[in-house]
């Protein structure tokens, strides 16, 4: 299943409008456990529970945190402290696919008719090159799949 896929597939669940997009939503919505700290974030399952451990920062830098670390809550089964640095990389960056696809999700753009950059800045707090980079994936997934965009 491709990355963008599971993220709709979540999304369709757990998000109904902007203002599911916040940790306390999305670990309720996906049974996680929210550890806040003051070192890193991570993500690891102990005793059968998901924990996300989240470095204290701005609001917005830690739900992007929450988001990445979901990505390797929802598409990863690897330790990565004993897996190759090149498979680490890789995973690191489905990760942030992942992170950015649950930050700004699809159906949330295509329902309101977000399709300009200063949009999505306003209605997802995100900066222009984050904006301009979500739209452009959207243009391609449209291509690909031969959707009106």
């Amino acid at each position: 299943m491709r990355i963008e896929d599971k993220v709709n597939e979540i999304v369709e669940l757990s998000i109904l409008d902007v203002t599911d997009l916040s940790v306390e939503h999305l670990s309720y919505m996906f049974d996680v456990h929210i550890l806040y700290n003051h070192q890193s974030n991570f993500y690891v399952q102990k005793a059968g529970v998901d924990i996300i451990g989240l470095k204290f920062d701005k609001r917005h830098e830690m739900f992007k945190a929450f988001c990445h670390e979901a990505g390797h809550m929802f598409l990863h089964a690897t330790n990565q402290k004993e897996m190759p640095q090149t498979f680490n990389q890789l995973q690191e960056a489905e990760a942030e696919k992942f992170a950015l696809l649950l930050q700004l999700p699809e159906n949330l753009i295509i329902k309101n008719g977000w399709y300009e950059p200063i949009d999505l800045m306003k209605e997802f707090n995100v900066s222009e090159e984050v904006a301009i980079k979500r739209l452009q994936m959207l243009k391609s997934r449209a291509e690909v799949l031969q959707l009106q965009f």
